[in-house]
């Protein structure tokens, strides 16, 4: 039996670390303080560091259905 080279959006580490952050900016933007504010530029790079780790640790595709 072949090995799948999929796997479910929500099995994604890559897929939730950006609804985090996805979740943050938008209650930021609603006004609630959640201390990054100041920050931005910061948390816009580490956010961009922690994506291209995941990328490389990526393995498979992921599928949405």
């Amino acid at each position: 039996m072949e090995e799948t080279k999929t796997k479910p959006v929500w099995a994604s580490k890559t897929f939730w670390v950006n609804a985090v952050a996805f979740g943050a900016s938008i209650v930021t933007g609603f006004g609630l303080d959640i201390g990054v504010e100041e920050q931005g530029a910061l948390v816009g790079g580490v956010m961009a560091v922690v994506n291209i780790v995941l990328r490389v640790m990526t393995t498979k595709g992921v599928t949405i259905k």
